[in-house]
């Protein structure tokens, strides 16, 4: 544990300092966003406002010169195209933004807010553990999720400025209070979760299937509240807490929703993102099948371990390429399998608080996929993932007899991480 949590702190530290200015995914335009809540006071309204001349002077690589790109002619590079995402991440970053007044020294501060968000990550991690498991059984689950944690795409997108590094703890903190408001069946509990339910879909789109877990939960709740025999005026009155935490849950996004309405007569602009990204990301309209499921689910979903950056980091290095491909296989396949071979036993409340943010972003994805015709990649389930593992965790531990399995199992994963990030950082940082 304490070399996952200061090996954690020291890989992230070293990514936000020697990370390439900007990452080509979509860095700098989450740094026009802050900057535009920071310097103007409102949100950037998608195809209308520009990347900031700054940005661009950075991501030409000429700052503190100005930029010779002209935003107007310049495309989807010109155009702050991010603004369509949620701003609670946007917002808060704004203090770290403003510490400095040097626009590259800037991105550094906001990254640094991210190293302390991907840290405190880490912390609610064994929190979380410690109430799932219990003190007797939590460093093996806390263990496992700071191994998810710490594989070099969540580090890298973590780390490097997205909404992602808040979407991380946001959906940890819902998953910690919901499993205690079930677990308590406790009233004020339960509205804590509907606002941290809003707060994550503030954050980030994808995590719409936050509001729909604590729906399940609430409807479970409310058949546990059940009188016997049932009196609905009795049953009634019981509800309406859960009702408000429901509620809570909309009128914390209501604003965000009533300022797309405004400006883009929809709820969310992300229609509007795709039809501007197209000509670019998509330029032969290629439509995506049904048909094609299973296969884009293992092309696209089924390797967490490095960032795109890196995607051809172990071509020519096959013993590191290997070690990579152990890893993923324990990640994804690994786990699903467990989760398969153990759902039958553990068809239970508190389970499905655990497994069903990672199981339902997987059906997000099919539906921008399929739906709204667009790529999918597996850093969009980053924040769900270290969840999924903790229940993974959880229906690997009843079947551990040994009690020095639980320090090979989770060894293991560490020792293939290092040697990973000892060849990573030699050769990319």
């Amino acid at each position: 544990m304490a070399v996952q949590l200061v090996g954690l702190v020291v890989v992230a530290s070293i990514v936000a300092a020697r990370f390439p200015v900007f990452s080509p995914i979509d860095e700098g335009a989450h740094y026009s966003y802050i900057q535009q809540i920071a310097q103007h006071g409102s949100l950037p309204i998608l195809g209308k406002t520009l990347a900031s001349p700054q940005e661009l002077a950075i991501s030409q690589g000429v700052y503190p010169r100005p930029t010779t790109i002209n935003p107007h002619t310049d495309g989807l590079a010109g155009l702050s195209y991010e603004a369509f995402e949620p701003p609670l991440y946007y917002v808060t970053a704004v203090p770290a933004f403003d510490l400095f007044g040097n626009y590259l020294t800037k991105v550094y501060a906001v990254r640094g807010y991210d190293v302390l968000l991907l840290t405190i990550s880490a912390l609610l991690c064994g929190l979380l553990a410690r109430m799932v498991l219990g003190r007797t059984s939590f460093l093996f689950g806390w263990s496992v999720m700071l191994s998810i944690l710490l594989l070099p795409g969540v580090v890298v997108r973590s780390v490097t400025i997205s909404n992602m590094a808040l979407a991380t703890p946001l959906v940890l903190a819902f998953v910690a209070v919901t499993w205690l408001a079930w677990h308590r069946h406790s009233s004020r509990l339960f509205l804590a979760s509907g606002v941290l339910a809003g707060l994550c879909v503030l954050t980030e789109l994808e995590l719409l299937v936050v509001p729909v877990v604590l729906l399940v939960v609430l409807i479970a709740e409310a058949w546990h509240r059940r009188p016997v025999p049932v009196v609905v005026q009795t049953w009634y009155r019981t509800l309406l807490p859960l009702v408000g935490a429901g509620l809570i849950t909309v009128a914390v996004v209501a604003p965000w929703i009533g300022f797309n309405e405004i400006h883009y007569h929809m709820w969310n602009a992300g229609a509007i993102a795709v039809k501007e990204q197209t000509p670019i990301v998509n330029p032969q309209h290629l439509h995506f099948s049904l048909a094609s499921l299973p296969g884009d689910t293992v092309t696209f979903l089924s390797d967490p371990t490095l960032p795109a950056e890196w995607g051809g980091a172990f071509i020519g290095h096959p013993f590191f390429g290997y070690v990579e491909q152990l890893l993923a296989i324990a990640v994804i396949p690994f786990t699903v399998l467990v989760a398969l071979a153990t759902v039958r036993r553990r068809l239970t409340v508190e389970s499905l608080i655990l497994a069903l943010p990672w199981l339902g972003t997987i059906g997000v994805l099919w539906y921008i996929r399929y739906g709204e015709q667009w790529f999918i990649t597996s850093r969009y389930y980053y924040p769900e993932l270290p969840v999924w593992g903790l229940f993974v965790a959880g229906g690997v531990l009843p079947f551990v007899r040994s009690p020095r399995l639980p320090l090979y199992l989770g060894a293991l994963p560490v020792a293939m991480l290092a040697l990973l990030w000892v060849d990573l950082g030699a050769r990319f940082l």
